[in-house]
């Protein structure tokens, strides 16, 4: 096999998706378990689709998902510059080379992009003396690539294997736009030579530009790299492919995004608590299988067994489950310092000032929900009332009902955290006194789980009670009967 060397190349107009994410992982780890070369060039050359902040949202992507770049805009390299923006010169030899070998022709046309274009059928192969007038008279022009005139292109696909087309099938495409400036086709292949690119492993849905491509390699008389189309990533009820100007309601991006035209704000993955290592270790997984039980896989794994042979050909469906799951599984690997500075970290995000709790305390709510949540967040949401004062509820509370009789047996709680120093006296005392019901629903041990917690759901009562302070107990018992009087 020849140096492999792969890229990839988004289009800065938006935050990348899920199947965007997936090329740049499959391309990552072929490069990288074939000591080859990860490189990004960004394909900017829509300048009216492109949006601010798109290039450093993809950059920052690749650097959260762990996919070291080899080359690219942010580092040097020997096959630059990595924008297309800034290859324009570049391109401009190949455009005379293909306009001087009549691969190419300048076409006026009234509607810009017309699809299904013939140029026998609107006659617009003029002669080169009408072609020039027309340019100096200022017509506004674009240039076409002329389909060579082969009776059948025989095109491969790695993964789909021998492909057979009519050349009469392909349309004959803009390769320089009306502004003067390249489309994909051309800047596409033109790049992928020059930097020497070995193996093109890209989505699906560039399967219809594959012929273009392979009659532009053979006008250039140039090797072909060799071509793999991944198959599309599916929403969870197979309807349809994943795609980021469909907002689905589960994640599809890996950081969060900020629709600068809307102002309307979408979450990433990272934002919604995934690790980076479960959301790549899932999405590996979404359309290769190396065959097996084990699915924890680390990056470092997945480098020393990734084949592309292993590929699958059908489409992928996304689970959002299993997604959980492998977030899940990291989660339950982490350390105890890792997940406390991960809890702190949270709680400072959320503004919210803790309680100051001892690492003991700290690591028994971990051991005991560590098994039952997926998320960091979601050991914060079931132990909130740890870090910060309950909301008083009405709806909860009107059910309380109490009587002045009722609300003085309940006060009586606050004479026992006054009066008593040590914990278990005072955790022995509430036992007793909740033997009597002081209304029909309920007892004194819920009235004060409800004023300590907001709600009848929590961790043991007494454990609550011996982190949040004694202190700190009165208070909100103090505020509960406020509230109810």
């Amino acid at each position: 096999m020849k140096k492999v060397r792969v890229r990839f190349a988004p289009s800065p107009t938006g935050p990348l998706h899920l199947g965007s994410i997936r090329t740049a992982l499959y391309n990552f780890l072929f490069a990288k378990k074939n000591n080859g070369k990860f490189i990004l060039r960004i394909e900017d050359t829509d300048r009216y689709r492109s949006k601010s902040g798109a290039e450093n949202y993809i950059i920052k992507s690749l650097k959260w998902c762990g996919l070291t770049v080899d080359e690219g805009p942010a580092m040097k390299g020997n096959y630059g510059p990595y924008r297309q923006s800034e290859r324009y010169e570049i391109y401009k030899k190949y455009i005379k080379y293909l306009l001087a070998n009549d691969l190419a022709y300048y076409a006026f046309e009234k509607k810009k992009n017309k699809r299904n274009y013939n140029r026998k059928k609107l006659d617009l192969n003029i002669s080169n003396e009408k072609t020039f007038k027309k340019i100096i008279n200022g017509i506004v022009f674009v240039i076409r690539f002329k389909i060579p005139k082969f009776f059948v292109l025989k095109i491969k696909d790695f993964l789909r294997g021998k492909i057979i087309m009519n050349f009469n099938s392909l349309d004959e495409k803009i390769i320089i736009k009306s502004d003067g400036t390249p489309t994909y086709h051309l800047a596409n292949v033109i790049d992928d030579h020059l930097m020497k690119i070995s193996h093109v492993i890209k989505g699906e849905e560039w399967l219809s530009s594959f012929p273009i491509n392979i009659c532009l390699y053979k006008s250039f008389y140039w090797i072909t790299p060799i071509f793999l189309h991944l198959p599309l990533i599916l929403n969870p009820l197979g309807q349809g492919k994943i795609s980021k100007r469909k907002f689905l309601k589960f994640p599809i991006f890996p950081l969060g995004w900020k629709d600068k035209k809307t102002s309307q704000k979408y979450k990433g993955y990272r934002e919604y608590g995934y690790f980076p290592e479960a959301f790549i270790n899932m999405l590996v997984f979404l359309g290769w299988n190396p065959g097996g039980t084990k699915e924890i896989l680390s990056l470092k794994n997945l480098i020393s067994i990734f084949k592309i042979e292993d590929i699958n050909i059908s489409s992928a469906k996304f689970n959002l489950k299993k997604a959980e799951w492998f977030n899940c599984k990291y989660f339950q690997k982490k350390t105890y310092k890792e997940i406390l500075f991960l809890l702190k970290k949270e709680l400072k995000k959320r503004n919210i000032f803790y309680i100051k709790i001892k690492k003991i305390c700290f690591l028994k709510i971990i051991n005991f929900l560590i098994k039952k949540c997926s998320f960091i967040n979601e050991i914060i949401n079931q132990t909130i009332y740890l870090f910060k004062s309950p909301y008083l509820n009405e709806k909860l509370f009107f059910k309380t009902n109490l009587s002045k009789n009722n609300i003085k047996r309940f006060h009586s709680l606050i004479w026992i955290f006054l009066n008593e120093k040590k914990f278990n006296i005072i955790k022995t005392l509430i036992q007793k006194l909740d033997l009597y019901k002081i209304q029909k629903r309920y007892s004194i041990m819920q009235l004060l789980r409800i004023s300590l917690v907001g709600s009848l759901k929590g961790l043991d009562l007494f454990f609550i009670i011996s982190i949040i302070g004694k202190k700190e107990s009165l208070k909100r018992i103090i505020k509960f009967i406020n509230y109810c009087i």
